[in-house]
């Protein structure tokens, strides 16, 4: 269930969209908790070194779903995949 959880085809989108904005992406949060106790989570966080709405709004974009909810004064944005 583990392995097949972090195969999800958004980790791969999230990877390379990284890559081609020279920023570097990492997993944090619940999801990693919830990985760990070998459990289901829906909810997956990203912290960012870098522009971390730039990497949402691409990333929202190639996963087909260009509605990303942003929250300037935090500096992060959400979206639904």
């Amino acid at each position: 269930m583990v392995k097949e959880l972090l195969k999800h085809k958004i980790f791969e989108i999230i990877s390379d969209t990284a890559q081609e904005l020279n920023v570097r992406a990492f997993v944090i949060g619940g999801f990693v908790r919830d990985l760990h106790l070998k459990r289901i989570s829906k909810d997956i966080d990203i912290v960012v070194e870098g522009k971390g709405i730039d990497l949402a709004l691409a990333v929202a974009k190639k996963a087909g779903n260009p509605k990303v909810a942003i929250f300037k004064s935090f500096g992060t944005a959400m979206f639904n995949f």
